[in-house]
């Protein structure tokens, strides 16, 4: 996330309002999200200056997710989409491979 604007920014940022999701290639099943396992409450509310850029990330183990942790199948290789959502505004799909 970027403020692209010409003056500093006040956006909540917590867990709650981000997540990354992983999605079969053609995007029509959602696979892992970064929100089934973590603890989503709490809230993070930072000042964000102009051009500045704020990233998150974490480690994926290659696995699938569900809601509430539930149980983990590994994924093969192949191609997948992850994409980005932060405060309901998700970005494009990026490709990426396993092999």
């Amino acid at each position: 996330m970027t403020n692209t604007g010409t003056l500093p920014c006040t956006r909540e940022i917590g867990r709650h309002v981000r997540e990354l999701k992983v999605m079969t290639a053609d995007g029509g099943t959602r696979l892992w999200s970064s929100n089934d396992c973590y603890d989503t409450e709490g809230s993070e509310v930072r000042v964000i200056k102009p051009g500045e850029r704020f990233e998150f990330g974490l480690t994926w183990l290659g696995t699938t997710s569900e809601p509430g942790c539930g149980p983990r199948t590994r994924l093969g290789p192949g191609d997948y989409l992850l994409v980005a959502t932060v405060a309901g505004v998700s970005s494009d799909p990026v490709v990426f491979r396993t092999t």
